[in-house]
């Protein structure tokens, strides 16, 4: 394993009620990532591993973006209905920041015991058993000490899963939670393996016409705000169905938006549904300490990190979604704020 495991005393904890586990249904968030995914995977296969009867399952029926299609296991998840003897399954959330996030309100308060495995810093500890470390770059590098504690064998397949979730979760290992213990976890990962390589190409080197066309579309509907240091792009239904694809294909626009000369804060507007006039989501991102996004989004009942978050709205359009985040931004950007 790399190098010293942080937050040991929660990780041992954590190790000896897992490994009571007989039966576990390991879950992530709506719309999941690289770093969800990954964790998600990990804890699967480690599970099966130590004898326990383990299944994966994500509330949601589009799938995954396309760019994580490469990850194995993805072809055994149960999506949408939770297999039928869930509610005898200890119920494994990773990456989750409260239990609204994965998607299912009935499978959460029928789990007879809950597992939260997470690092953001708004977790409520909404499970039975908690370990969250907000210090932790990604789920994915929790689950990689957890492993650990638990005497798991880290195969290439494990090893590529923890690994992409760290990527992304990191923002190419740029973010300030990217520590030291980041790199050396990444390194460990890549000894077991990872072609890393191959992962960067798969994730962000393989884009789909769809997605190009989309990415045109969100910089033609862009507001530029608070003296160019905001950048926000929207995209409508009607975009979608030009480009012919869907929401699994907005992963990752946002930080196009960032990369502006001058822009510190993007946030990406895209209807969630397939209803016209339905509920929006956006996603936001700071490179900025001055703009704590996890607070912009917590204000609207989301949440995240403070340099990426996101939330939804279904009482506003894009028009007042727009007039909070520059509101939001410019109090945050403003001289003695509070």
């Amino acid at each position: 394993m790399a190098g010293e495991i942080p937050y040991k005393e929660e990780l041992q904890g954590l190790a000896a009620a897992l490994k009571d586990e007989k039966k576990v249904l390991v879950t992530t968030h709506i719309k999941p990532e690289g770093d969800a995914l990954g964790s998600m995977i990990a804890l699967h296969r480690a599970m099966t591993q130590l004898g326990a009867d383990s299944a994966m399952y994500m509330s949601e029926t589009d799938g995954v973006a396309p760019e994580y299609r490469f990850l194995k296991a993805l072809d055994e998840v149960h999506y949408g209905e939770a297999p039928g003897d869930s509610g005898s399954r200890t119920l494994c959330t990773v990456d989750c920041g409260n239990a609204e996030r994965v998607g299912n309100d009935s499978l959460v308060e029928s789990a007879p015991k809950i597992i939260n495995i997470d690092h953001h810093s708004d977790n409520p500890r909404f499970g039975t058993v908690n370990l969250v470390a907000p210090g932790a770059s990604s789920a994915s590098e929790i689950v990689y000490f957890l492993l650990g504690e638990l005497g798991a064998d880290i195969t290439t397949e494990m090893a590529e899963a923890l690994y992409t979730g760290i990527l992304i979760d990191s923002g190419r290992f740029q973010y300030s939670a990217a520590t030291p213990a980041t790199f050396r976890v990444a390194a460990d990962l890549i000894e077991r393996g990872v072609d890393h390589t191959a992962v960067f190409r798969h994730v962000y080197e393989t884009v789909p016409l769809a997605k190009v066309k989309l990415t045109g579309r969100m910089f033609e509907n862009m507001t530029i705000a608070c003296d160019g240091v905001l950048a926000i792009g929207v995209l409508s239904r009607a975009d979608f169905d030009e480009a012919g694809g869907g929401n699994g294909l907005t992963e990752g626009l946002v930080d196009g938006l960032r990369a502006i000369e001058g822009v510190q804060v993007a946030a990406l507007i895209y209807p969630r549904s397939g209803e016209p006039g339905g509920e929006f989501r956006v996603s936001v991102r700071s490179s900025t300490d001055a703009v704590n996004v996890q607070k912009i989004a917590r204000d609207k009942g989301g949440g995240g990190h403070p340099q990426a978050a996101g939330f939804s709205s279904g009482d506003e359009g894009p028009d007042g979604i727009i007039k909070y985040l520059t509101d939001a931004v410019s109090r945050e950007l403003k001289p003695g704020k509070e």
